[in-house]
């Protein structure tokens, strides 16, 4: 029944339901502590047989082989807790300038918060845990122009996920308790992915274990503060990675597979990470290293070797 403009605030409680939005700039906003739990009933314009999901946000054209022409904008969503959901917490395709903050996506199955094919996206000030994906999403978006800042993510498979996508930056999030805190995908379709920034986070203690990308042609994840796998001409800084412990090749700090070139790392500290600090495999060269704490590398020299990693105690 809302207008586009319309701001619907719901009030303390625990709503049995999956909310779709098709309208330009609705605000749906929780007043107290609301809950958004699975409904009995699964229909819904985002919802499959047995993938339901919580709150929606897709384009006004949608059809249903995922096509449409017209995005909708200028939506924002704020405050709830979606939990439980055997989909996504929410779940934004085709969107424009679509605000999600202060929302707890708790234990549903897929993704908790994420946002697919969307322009100008903001994902700020969340929790997510419990998702058997990423807590958080960023992906096929070519052109992206998101924002991924202050958001809590941990107990998920993966942290955050920003997967065949270009001008994404994530800053001053923390990640723990993964098997990966941030993984920066191309997943091999064009125009690949690139161009993204990872700034001031925490990853720390990433060290669960992941078998469920195989299929993918991944090993078990786990043990990694940061992984880039073939995307390009990022720059990562100012992080802090530490006890990030795994034992296959993709593990460590920060780490660089699958072609990932052109990259910068620059003044990141790492410490306690296994097997290393910084790895980068022998497709993932030229990449430029300045000024990195850390103790460990793989080739050598990617640390700052006139840093004593002892002073800092």
């Amino acid at each position: 029944a809302a207008s586009p403009g319309d701001t619907i605030v719901v009030k303390r409680g625990t709503y049995a339901e999956s909310v779709s939005i098709q309208k330009n700039g609705i605000t749906l906003m929780a007043k107290g502590h609301v809950e958004v739990v699975p409904p009995a009933d699964e229909s819904g314009v985002c919802n499959q047989p047995g993938d339901i999901i919580g709150i929606c946000i897709v384009a006004s054209d949608i059809d249903t082989d995922g096509n449409f022409k017209t995005r909708t904008k200028d939506v924002t969503i704020s405050g709830f807790t979606v939990r439980g959901f055997a989909g996504d917490g929410v779940f934004g395709f085709g969107t424009e300038n679509l605000h999600v903050s202060h929302v707890k996506a708790v234990d549903n199955t897929e993704y908790g918060i994420a946002s697919f094919d969307g322009i100008g996206t903001v994902l700020s000030d969340n929790e997510a845990t419990g998702a058997h994906d990423a807590g958080l999403y960023v992906g096929d978006s070519p052109d992206a122009r998101a924002v991924v800042r202050d958001n809590r993510s941990w107990g998920n498979a993966l942290g955050i996920l920003m997967r065949h996508t270009h001008h994404v930056t994530a800053y001053d999030n923390k990640a723990w308790n993964n098997c990966v805190g941030v993984f920066v995908l191309h997943d091999g379709q064009d125009p690949g992915s690139g161009d993204n920034a990872v700034l001031d986070n925490t990853f720390r203690d990433n060290d669960e274990t992941c078998p469920q990308f195989a299929e993918f042609g991944f090993p078990d994840l786990g043990g990694v503060g940061i992984l880039l796998s073939g995307s390009q001409h990022n720059v990562v800084s100012g992080n802090d990675v530490s006890g990030n412990d795994g034992t296959s090749n993709f593990s460590g700090g920060l780490v660089l597979v699958n072609g990932a070139v052109g990259n910068v790392a620059v003044n990141n500290h790492l410490r306690d990470n296994t097997p290393f600090d910084i790895r980068a495999d022998q497709s993932s060269s030229p990449n430029t290293f300045v000024d990195n704490r850390c103790s460990t590398s793989s080739p050598d020299g990617l640390c700052e070797s006139s840093h004593d990693e002892s002073s800092d105690d």
